[in-house]
């Protein structure tokens, strides 16, 4: 259970999705992590979002934050040093307009928002047409004689307006709204859209008489990773993806080295572990706690994204790794990238007892995981520090194969005496042996082990399950009619997948 408050929360999650999101998608998000004691939760969220000062509503049910809405800051006052000393803004010409609602002599509270949520109460005065109460802001952001601060409005009815000091902006702001508005088309429509479709719409917006605009939305969207070109050539939102296809993505076209982490670390999240950042390197390296009642085991996580150099394995941080790895008493070091490129990677990897595995491996492990969750305990084999990572891998599948074995063999003696059931035909033991044998399902070419199956019969007419009942003279029948049969098998495959000691149970 989380520490972090409900906004803090909501907080996180529209930072990491980086775009407005309806208050019940993000009400999803935070039950996952955290419990909220409310019948309607998601009025709790909405609630709490509305009375915290970093987020702002786009509209009705969309949040987002308020450091976002500096592209709306276009508003701009270079500030003198007057205005330093006395923490006073002046109300020129351009400026008068936005605060216009106020013409008389009294000087009134009015509230304005910075990129990071804190409020500066300030107090207008429209005929000496000055706002002042800025002094202890102006000194917190360094601001200098000459540097300009961007003011927008948030909200006139009540008086908010947005505050950024200009030096806070990145170089990309176009790119950005460019970026917003390509986003906004895409959720709109809601289905993926050829670049023509796109440019179209843009161009309705803007001009472009030169060409230009062209290359720059095509830019935009093979950069920006929220955006995905779909094999029937055309541009799609990551958003749109399940979870499986999402994570895929992330890890396999992360742009920067943090991004890659972090979708590593989404990665580790999905197959179930409790994911810990290391506070001094959060963007180098991750903890993965696998909490367990019993062998509970820990891996230091870190990645080199694709097209990694000898620069890139020297600037990982080797020393700290194992320093964590001795603080959480952790099982392994793990460094994955999409191919190991370099020898020097393998070397200077073997010298510090650090694991590498390429993506590929994960492939696997979320391929399957999607169709029937791995347990923790399975996963532990996959990344066993005593072997190497081909070996590991191969133990996995072994494990996962057996185990789609024993389902598909369940199957069979269910459908085998669901059939004998239809045909009105006593089945025992000896008979269902026999006709699971010649079912043409059963595929593997080799003879039926009879042990299994009679491990399987005794498995299943036991509780929890209860699906199967033999009676005195050895025949055996089904104990529910089939519209709950299939309701049971689902837990009995719970139970196999899950099975720690899988050798003596089947």
């Amino acid at each position: 259970m989380t520490r972090k408050s409900i906004a803090d929360l909501a907080y996180d999650i529209l930072e990491e999705n980086h775009h407005p999101m309806h208050y019940r998608r993000i009400t999803e998000k935070i039950l996952k992590i955290k419990n909220i004691k409310a019948e309607k939760p998601h009025h709790v969220v909405n609630a709490l979002m509305g009375a915290d000062n970093r987020f702002v509503k786009y509209q009705r049910g969309i949040w987002g934050l308020i450091k976002w809405k500096y592209r709306e800051a276009n508003l701009s006052y270079n500030l003198t040093s007057y205005c330093l000393l006395n923490g006073t803004i002046f109300l020129t010409s351009y400026l008068k307009p936005y605060f216009s609602w106020h013409f008389d002599d009294r000087t009134i509270e009015i509230l304005f928002v910075d990129s990071e949520g804190e409020l500066i109460t300030a107090e207008l005065n429209y005929r000496k047409k000055t706002i002042s109460g800025f002094k202890e802001w102006f000194k917190k952001k360094d601001l200098k004689v000459n540097d300009s601060i961007l003011i927008g409005l948030v909200d006139k009815t009540k008086k908010i307006y947005f505050i950024l000091a200009e030096k806070e902006i990145s170089k990309d702001t176009e790119k950005k709204d460019l970026s917003d508005f390509i986003y906004q088309i895409l959720d709109k429509e809601n289905k993926p859209l050829s670049f023509f479709q796109i440019y179209s719409e843009i161009t309705k917006r803007e001009d472009d008489d030169a060409g230009l605009l062209k290359d720059y939305i095509e830019n935009i969207l093979e950069e920006d990773s929220r955006f995905l070109l779909t094999d029937s050539n055309q541009w799609s939102l990551v958003d749109w993806l399940d979870e499986e296809d999402k994570i895929y993505h992330n890890l396999y076209f992360a742009k920067k080295p943090e991004e890659f982490i972090h979708s590593l670390s989404v990665c580790f999240s999905y197959f179930g572990y409790r994911i810990e950042q290391v506070r001094d390197n959060p963007q180098k390296m991750f903890v993965a706690h696998a909490d367990l009642a019993t062998k509970s085991y820990s891996l230091i996580i870190s990645g080199l994204h694709k097209n990694y150099n000898l620069n890139d394995i020297h600037s990982v941080d080797w020393d700290e790794m194992k320093k964590e790895k001795e603080r959480v008493r952790a099982d392994s070091i793990i460094i994955f990238t999409e191919r190991l490129l370099l020898s020097e990677l393998i070397s200077r990897a073997g010298e510090e007892g650090v694991m590498l595995y390429e993506l590929s491996a994960l492939d696997y492990i979320i391929e399957q995981h999607n169709l029937i969750p791995f347990s923790l305990l399975d996963l532990r084999i996959a990344f066993n520090p005593l072997n190497n990572p081909q070996k590991n891998l191969v133990k996995l599948k072994q494990k996962r194969d057996y185990q789609w074995d024993n389902w598909l063999l369940i199957k069979i003696i269910v459908n085998t005496l669901q059939t004998a059931k239809i045909r009105n035909t006593p089945m025992d033991m000896n008979y269902l042996i026999k006709e699971i044998s010649n079912s043409e399902k059963w595929s593997k070419g080799i003879g039926i082990e009879q042990y299994k199956i009679k491990k399987i019969i005794s498995i299943l007419s036991q509780e929890p399950f209860g699906l199967i009942e033999s009676s005195e003279s050895g025949i055996i029948t089904l104990t529910y009619p089939d519209q709950l049969i299939q309701e049971k098998i689902n837990n009995v495959w719970q139970f196999i997948m899950h099975e720690e000691t899988r050798q003596d149970n089947l």
